[in-house]
Order: structure tokens, then C-alpha cells, then sequence
């Protein structure tokens, strides 16, 4: 009975709903799971509505619901909001937004993905440039060269490179399967390491914290969910967390190359807005970040017994610790 219960169980973090003159533009968002980085993805959305001139309460009715990284929940989300007739649909993450593509494809809604690391990998879109299924929306993917690269800068001899990730990710079987082919160029081993649900991720990091140099976690939204137990087996091991996700460094991760998560959101709610005023969403492209951000936590270098090299720390966006330069 407790898993049939959990299975029903939706976590509503923001429902507004408000009766004013006029037609409202039903926006519906389905956001994977909750962590600093889609939290404030979500946010940029709604923000990003705001300046387009679609404001909750006169003109916007607005949902937020959270599938706690459960594909039944999220299944869930997506059958109720099509029910409500919604101008809009919103997955944030890749499980979120496949339980929409049906629907989309059948020309049943119209749906906006934000922070999908790959977009036709997942089914969504027939093209980036031309998406087509009444689908497009904003990708939070980065090049992962320039994160390797990186890497190597503040770790030279970073030899086994750790990845721990949900293999029920579509967004994360991709960036392995990038990860495998790219990474022999730079001399580096990569130890994978699979984690389902995030009470696993806690026993996984431990297992692969004593087996690598360095742990990288990008963009895996289980992963994400438990990253203060990947910090803190890797903090045993005086071994670094990389991460993809900005938001992630002052948690306690070394470092990232990464987009800013709310200029993610900003740019998905400018598309919506696009959208609500009648452009042909499955003709928008899809977008990427406009630029990327580098962060640098001083302190979890400091732990692990690295130094910032002097020109990364020039070109930092932002540096957490207790003495930033």
C-alpha cells in the first residue's frame, strides 16, 4: 500500500489560479524533480513571462507541479494538465517533458521544453531547427570538451574520471555515450557508475569515490537531487566534484563550466511568451545557452588539497570561499 500511495502522490509547490476579466493563458509546468538548478530554471520561466507582459493573476494562469523524479508521477502530471485544456505545457527535465511528447505529437498541446541536454535524443524534436510535433524549447547542453579541459587545468593529473548517473535518463545515457567517445582523446579513463534512485546515490558515490581521480556529474537530475552525498564520499576520499550545474558549486563542488540556470528559464519564458502571442511552436528553433558561466569554490579546493590556478580564477563569473580573488 505505501508504494501505491507515493505512486498517487503529487507534490503541488506552486498552484495559482485566479479569476479576472478576460481569457487567461494557461501555462502548465512539469518540473522533474526539485534542486537549486531547476528551481531556478523554473523561476527564470516565470520570469521571463512577467517581461513578455503575461502576469499571474491579470492575464496568467499559472502551475507548477514537481514529479519527484518518478516517470508514474510525471505520467501523472501530463494526463491531468491536458485535461485542463492548458495554452501551454512546460516540461523542465527530460522525464518531464517525454510524458508530454504523446500528447504533443498528437497535436493535443503544445509543449516547451527547458533544460533538455538532448532534445532529439530524447524524441522530442524531429530537428533542432525545425522541431516540428507542436514542440520546441531551450537545451542547458554544453560542449564537453571545454569541461574536460577544465578539468585538466585544475587537476594535471587526472587520470580516472568518475561519472555517476541514472541510466533511466535519457539526458544522461547521452552525455555517457559523448563522454566515452570524447574523453580517450584527453588520456582520461572514464568509471561509470549507475544510481536509479536517489537513495541509491549515496552508496554508488561511495563505491566510486575510492575507484577515480575526480567525480563528474552533469546535468543528471537524480544525481543532482543527492549531490551532498556525492560531496561528502568524495570528501572522504579528498577527490573532487565536478559538476555541469552552477548552482551546484556552492554546494560544495570544485567547479563548473556551465550555463546560467535562470538565463535557461528567462529564455524558455520568452519562447512561451512567443507561443501565447500565436507563433507555430513546432517552427521555433530550439535554443541553447548564450554563453556559459565558470564557477570555482576556493573552499572545496581547499579540502581536497588543489589549488585555483591564477588565469582560471581571472576568468571565473564567480568564486565561493572564504577568500576569493
Amino acid at each position: 500500500m505505501k508504494k501505491i500511495f507515493i505512486a498517487l502522490s503529487v507534490a503541488v509547490f506552486s498552484t495559482i489560479t485566479f479569476s479576472t476579466e478576460g481569457p487567461l493563458k494557461k501555462v502548465f509546468v512539469s518540473q522533474v524533480v526539485e534542486h537549486p538548478a531547476l528551481d531556478v530554471t523554473t523561476k527564470g520561466i516565470i520570469d521571463g513571462l512577467e517581461k513578455n507582459g503575461f502576469k499571474r493573476g491579470v492575464n496568467l494562469e499559472l502551475r507548477v507541479e514537481s514529479a519527484q523524479a518518478n516517470a508514474a508521477l510525471a505520467c501523472q502530471i501530463a494526463s491531468k494538465f491536458i485535461n485542463q485544456n492548458p495554452s501551454v505545457v512546460v516540461g523542465v527535465g527530460t522525464l518531464s517533458a517525454q510524458s508530454f511528447a504523446k500528447y504533443a505529437q498528437a497535436n493535443r498541446l503544445k509543449l516547451v521544453f527547458s533544460s533538455i541536454t538532448d532534445p532529439l535524443g530524447a524524441s522530442l524534436v524531429k530537428s533542432l531547427n525545425t522541431p516540428e510535433n507542436h514542440t520546441s524549447g531551450v537545451s542547458n547542453f554544453v560542449e564537453l570538451s571545454s569541461q574536460l579541459i577544465l578539468f585538466q587545468k585544475l587537476q594535471p593529473r587526472l587520470k580516472r574520471l568518475g561519472i555517476l548517473y541514472n541510466p533511466g535518463e535519457m539526458n544522461s545515457i547521452s552525455l555517457v555515450k559523448k563522454l566515452e567517445d570524447l574523453i580517450p582523446k584527453f588520456g582520461i579513463t572514464l568509471i561509470k557508475q549507475s544510481a536509479t534512485k536517489t537513495a541509491d546515490v549515496a552508496q554508488a558515490a561511495t563505491k566510486l569515490a575510492g575507484q577515480v581521480d575526480a567525480i563528474f556529474i552533469s546535468n543528471d537530475n537524480t544525481a543532482l537531487g543527492a549531490l551532498h552525498s556525492i560531496i561528502r564520499a568524495a570528501n572522504k576520499e579528498k577527490i573532487p566534484v565536478y559538476v555541469s550545474d552552477t548552482d551546484a558549486v556552492q554546494l560544495g563542488a570544485l567547479a563548473a563550466l556551465g550555463p546560467n540556470q535562470y538565463e535557461v528559464g528567462l529564455q524558455t519564458g520568452n519562447m512561451i511568451a512567443r507561443v501565447l502571442k500565436g507563433q507555430e511552436v513546432g517552427k521555433i528553433p530550439v535554443e541553447f545557452p548564450q554563453k556559459t558561466d565558470l564557477y570555482l569554490n576556493e573552499d572545496a579546493a581547499r579540502l581536497v588539497g588543489l589549488f585555483l590556478p591564477t588565469d582560471l580564477k581571472a576568468q571565473a563569473t564567480k568564486i565561493i570561499g572564504n577568500n576569493p580573488s
